[in-house]
């Protein structure tokens, strides 16, 4: 009876200790940050964001007197404003160097696009805040 106890405890334990965000890959962290999105959960997929997108979007609400969280959030409600990591898309190339990685999308209409991702804690995510910045950068 005593093991029984100490299984239901630990279990209980480990429940609570759930993932916080993060995937096993660089292309899941942006499936997983996108399907968080369109399950109209953007408290998850907030998770899935890293340190440096979640301080760009802390530094955007600033202003807002709202807290980045917050922000992304009411910024996030329609997934089309993502531009093509809104639209359906295939992963078609993902490289890896250390703890950074690049990951090509493709549309259904054969437009591409690079995403990047960078581990974190043993996880993957997305770098949105990179990812935005390297494509302004193509507009130039």
């Amino acid at each position: 009876m005593r093991y029984f106890f100490y299984l239901i405890i630990s279990l209980l334990f480990l429940q609570g200790c759930g993932n916080s965000g993060g995937s096993d890959s660089p292309s899941n962290a942006v499936k997983d940050f996108v399907k968080a999105l369109r399950e109209q959960n953007s408290g998850r997929a907030w998770n899935y964001l890293s340190k440096n997108s979640q301080a760009m979007y802390d530094d955007i609400a600033r202003s807002r007197n709202q807290s980045g969280k917050e922000y992304f959030e009411k910024s996030v409600s329609d997934v089309s404003t993502l531009g093509m990591v809104g639209m359906d898309f295939d992963v078609v190339d993902e490289k890896k160097s250390g703890d950074t990685a690049t990951v090509v999308i493709m549309t259904k209409e054969q437009k591409t696009s690079d995403l990047y991702a960078v581990k974190e804690g043993g996880v993957w995510k997305l770098d949105y805040a990179r990812s935005i910045r390297e494509s302004m950068k193509k507009l130039d």
